[in-house]
């Protein structure tokens, strides 16, 4: 009953089954990255591709603009909770921890993404110190395959800093949870997968009451990753974007559209204060205003994100340059492929995908 506990969100998800246009509630996640910079290169991420990716510009958020930015949301929406991150490595803002502290301190719960590669013991006690209540990460139990798909990533210090910051929660009794999405089980069976998340969970045995394995299913990222995730093999192989197998968002085209939900519940903030179309449009090609000039409540409804939601949902996507290429509408989205489906998920999942 999570998204109950929040009944502004309901006429949320009643917009969005109802497929409007203008959203009669607010955000339901509200997505910040300070940084766009990252130490890897995945290979199932469009920065494996930097002289293309960061065609919009790169850097880091001020803490100034940071504490503009929140108080212009807070002033429109009840602000719950935030996830610092979006393309980058959060981490590599060395002032994080800033960031969190001024959200937790009130009262607003803070998630991020993580590598987990950079985590020192002084690092990992600071950042449970600052208050964040949830970090997700990529990871698996095989360090072939974890290496073969996180470019410049190292299994062993990874390993290493989820511990480290295990153990730091642990020593605060902090309320943390670590959620690993186990990569190897992309595109395995769910008996295959099973075998792989409990591997997983036997490295980090230790600490496992915080900690939450979840399959994963890694999509293409706006159809810009540098090799296609679904041609690497078990014996490594993968295949190139200029072959025609190397674009699963184009190919996935053969199943059911399915309503893309992120336009109607996620307001995303990219490292510029601008707001962008989706989560995913990590290149801020679809830019539908900006918080450091304009009112949270005018952009969260305004023409750019409305003509979004009338393209979506008349089942055409090809017409907004950031969903053209992207394989959710046909994998199912997150949300669920049928309205009953949509409103189970919505309604009352604990861990709804965003």
């Amino acid at each position: 009953m999570q998204n109950l506990r929040h009944l502004g969100k309901i006429p949320t998800g009643i917009s969005y089954l109802l497929r409007r246009e203008q959203v009669w509630g607010q955000p339901v996640f509200f997505t910040i990255e300070t940084i766009n910079s990252c130490n890897f290169q995945c290979v199932y991420c469009p920065q494996s591709i930097p002289e293309k990716h960061f065609v919009n510009g790169r850097g880091m958020m001020s803490l100034v603009d940071f504490k503009q930015i929140i108080a212009n949301l807070r002033s429109a929406f009840d602000v719950s909770i935030v996830s610092l991150h979006r393309d980058g490595e959060p981490l590599l803002n060395q002032h994080l921890e800033d960031y969190i502290g001024h959200l937790t301190g009130s009262g607003t719960c803070v998630t991020l993404s993580s590598n987990c590669s950079l985590l020192s013991e002084e690092r990992a006690q600071t950042l449970i110190a600052s208050g964040v209540s949830v970090i997700a990460t990529d990871f698996c139990a095989d360090s072939q395959v974890y290496e073969r798909l996180r470019t410049r990533g190292n299994w062993k210090q990874t390993l290493e800093g989820i511990r480290k910051l295990l153990s730091a929660a642990a020593e605060a009794k902090a309320r943390f949870r670590l959620v690993i999405k186990d990569i190897a089980t992309n595109g395995v069976d769910a008996g295959q997968a099973k075998t792989l998340m409990k591997r997983t969970r036997e490295l980090l045995a230790e600490e496992d009451g915080r900690i939450t394995i979840i399959a994963a299913q890694l999509h293409n990222a706006l159809d810009a990753s540098l090799m296609s995730i679904n041609a690497i093999t078990s014996e490594g192989t993968a295949s190139h974007p200029s072959s025609p197998d190397a674009t699963p968002g184009r190919n996935a085209r053969n199943g059911p559209y399915t309503l893309c939900h992120q336009p109607w519940v996620n307001l995303t903030v990219d490292f510029a204060g601008r707001v962008v179309g989706c989560c995913r449009d990590l290149r801020s090609e679809y830019i539908v205003g900006n918080l450091l000039t304009e009112s949270a409540a005018e952009i969260w409804n305004g023409e750019r994100m409305r003509f979004l939601r009338r393209a979506l949902a008349a089942k055409q996507p090809q017409d907004i340059n950031i969903c053209g290429a992207c394989d959710m509408p046909w994998r199912g989205s997150c949300s669920g492929r049928t309205p009953v489906e949509r409103i189970r998920n919505f309604f009352f999942s604990d861990a709804w995908e965003r």
